[in-house]
């Protein structure tokens, strides 16, 4: 009876105590030479990693230009800019989480810190990317930048990656604010 007296209060001095505990966040980190899949997405030592915050055409998406409305693949353009920004450097992913698919979600660098380049920020500034509001406005102001400077997407007419995904692929009007 004492004994089992000494265990309950156990449990409830745990449960009491348990909202004051901290649960310190995994972080992952993935190094290596990368092979880009399409725009938001690399291949480093067998892991994917999906770059969070940010979100690309896939490689099936197709945009159209401005003037004369042509097509043209605007995933496959946003996977080579993708690998021109890495420019064969080593790339240093981190993330807390897994997509439903496994794949790594991390922000993603070349180079060390102090001259480290955020390689997500600068898809969504070089405008071949948007930043994702479903999971931050961290790249907002970038894109704000890329898309007034009228630089890769920002130039074309396109449906935003998650609405291709979900299968709108008729080509938009204009292009919309993205302040969600």
């Amino acid at each position: 009876m004492v004994q089992s007296l000494r265990v309950m209060r156990v449990g409830v001095a745990v449960l009491l105590l348990a909202p004051c505990m901290v649960f310190a966040e995994v972080t992952w980190i993935v190094k290596g030479d990368a092979k880009v899949i399409d725009g938001r997405t690399v291949e480093i030592n067998g892991q994917q990693v999906v770059m969070q915050e940010m979100d690309a055409p896939d490689l099936d998406q197709i945009c159209f230009t401005k003037k004369e409305y042509y097509k043209f693949r605007c995933g496959v353009v946003a996977a080579e800019k993708l690998a021109k920004l890495i420019a064969h450097n080593p790339l240093s992913c981190e993330g807390t989480k897994t997509d439903d698919k496994g794949r790594l979600m991390a922000t993603c660098w070349v180079g060390d810190p102090p001259q480290r380049i955020d390689i997500n920020q600068q898809a969504v500034l070089g405008g071949w990317a948007v930043y994702d509001p479903a999971q931050s406005d961290r790249y907002k102001r970038v894109q704000g930048v890329a898309r007034t400077l009228r630089l890769g997407l920002w130039r074309a007419k396109f449906v935003m990656p998650w609405e291709w995904r979900s299968g709108n692929h008729e080509p938009p009007k204009e292009n919309a604010p993205h302040d969600p």
